[in-house]
């Protein structure tokens, strides 16, 4: 599927338009913030006593002329024209991204995953619409702050600790087994490091299965995975004590070969730490791999980089 990228007003990063300062235009939803906790609102914020409520947009809904300017709607993140987020309020996000058809929505896996009652945290999903082209997935922030951000004042305790807690994290997720690859759901999971660089964008699970048979993976059976553990999608405390973790950002998690999960860190450079966190950003993967392979994961880095070759 070819996904036609749009610039200008209609960017992905303009994707929420204000209607005045508590009321907001999200394509066919309107969000609107009261400053009261209300039963009825489709999610609380506890920090400063207000609700945010979800309603479809009707035809008699304000037009969104004024510019996104507010207090309570930042955006945090954004992925050239792909994807963006938006913190809304202390406690929620709003994440936008292009559909892509066949691909199995991040809500739907975050809710299994939920299901499992892991041993860390993850987002709670609010609300999932879909528009003509892009999804609006609306979360339950996960208290604390990024590894990557938290990173410079962790001493070598601590950073060790992180790297046990996802390796460890890793080794849970491989316990929930998948009959076929792919998504929670049967669908597919956009693994772009499982397609070769000069070949086409095909994220079917035929075509993704094939290239882990071709480089000698096991495919009789399958595990669960984030697939994208780096430092950006690990949540710590803002001050480490307990040393709890929550992960964050599942659009490829899915049930893929068990020698997938340590390849992947030894393959992919999204998994390092940014270069301002750490003079060595390939000290976290480098470690995390070193640890899942003390756990008796494999690796098959050396089949993908000749599969890639070839």
């Amino acid at each position: 599927m070819v996904i036609v990228r749009k610039w200008g007003e209609d960017h992905i990063n303009k994707s929420l338009k204000q209607i005045n300062l508590d009321t907001w235009l999200i394509d066919g939803l309107v969000l609107h913030r009261s400053p009261c906790l209300s039963d009825a609102a489709t999610w609380n914020d506890d920090v400063d006593n207000s609700s945010y409520t979800l309603t479809e947009a009707t035809t008699s809904t304000h037009s969104a002329t004024t510019p996104l300017d507010s207090p309570y709607i930042k955006l945090v993140h954004e992925a050239g024209d792909a994807s963006a987020v938006w913190s809304i309020g202390s406690n929620a996000m709003c994440k936008v991204r292009y559909i892509e058809k066949g691909v199995t929505p991040e809500s739907v896996t975050l809710n299994f995953v939920r299901d499992q009652q892991p041993t860390f945290e993850t987002p709670m999903v609010i609300h999932h619409a879909f528009g003509s082209d892009r999804s609006y997935l609306f979360l339950k922030r996960v208290p604390g702050q990024t590894l990557d951000a938290a990173w410079p004042r962790l001493n070598e305790y601590w950073r060790r600790h992180y790297v046990k807690a996802v390796a460890d994290i890793c080794r849970e997720m491989a316990e929930w087994k998948g009959l076929e690859f792919g998504g929670v759901d049967g669908q597919n999971v956009p693994e772009a490091h499982l397609l070769k660089f000069s070949g086409p964008e095909d994220f079917s699970s035929v075509n993704l299965q094939a290239a882990c048979e071709a480089m000698g993976m096991g495919c009789t059976d399958f595990v669960f995975t984030h697939a994208d553990l780096g430092p950006t999608n690990i949540i710590v405390e803002e001050e480490p004590k307990s040393g709890k973790v929550g992960t964050i950002d599942f659009e490829i998690a899915g049930y893929f070969p068990r020698s997938w999960i340590r390849t992947k860190f030894r393959i992919s450079g999204g998994m390092d730490l940014s270069p301002l966190a750490d003079d060595n950003p390939h000290w976290w993967r480098s470690e995390v791999q070193r640890a899942l392979g003390a756990d008796g994961f494999d690796d098959v880095v050396e089949a993908w980089e000749e599969w890639q070759r070839g």
